[in-house]
């Protein structure tokens, strides 16, 4: 081995490089916060798990498990809590909670099911929109 490629030359060299340049050194501990975030984030498993088995024409009743109402949207996704005019149009209906529902389509988003859904009584009666499909339950 070189004198020139010791283990010891390359780590006053980075070292050197840290002194010189504090950014890197920043850019380096965010990396590692980032790759820290992600791993702590992702969890253990890649698939999503819903066990309610659904098929189109099943009559299912809407049960937001975070408490209130399912909101009902004009496409399938994240749904939005701002006021803007853009995201209202959206919006189709909020369900009371254990109102009954037939089930029109599902998709997935993302790695997120989502399920649309005709009412079948309460306020939003005879309107259909997506929903998250935590918020179903087999009927």
């Amino acid at each position: 081995m070189s004198e020139e490629n010791t283990p010891s030359k390359a780590a006053q060299g980075i070292v050197e490089t840290l002194k010189s340049n504090p950014k890197v050194l920043y850019a380096a501990i965010g990396a590692l916060v980032v790759i820290v975030l992600v791993l702590a984030i992702s969890g253990g498993g890649h698939e999503v798990q819903v066990k309610t088995a659904l098929s189109v024409g099943q009559q299912v009743i809407l049960d937001n498990p975070n408490g209130g109402g399912s909101q009902l949207t004009s496409t399938p996704g994240l749904m939005s809590a701002s006021e803007a005019e853009e995201d209202k149009d959206q919006n189709v209906c909020l369900t009371k909670a254990g109102t009954r529902a037939t089930v029109e389509e599902e998709m997935i988003v993302g790695q997120l099911p989502f399920v649309k859904v005709k009412v079948l009584d309460g306020d939003c009666q005879g309107k259909s929109g997506w929903t998250s499909k935590v918020n179903v339950k087999g009927g």
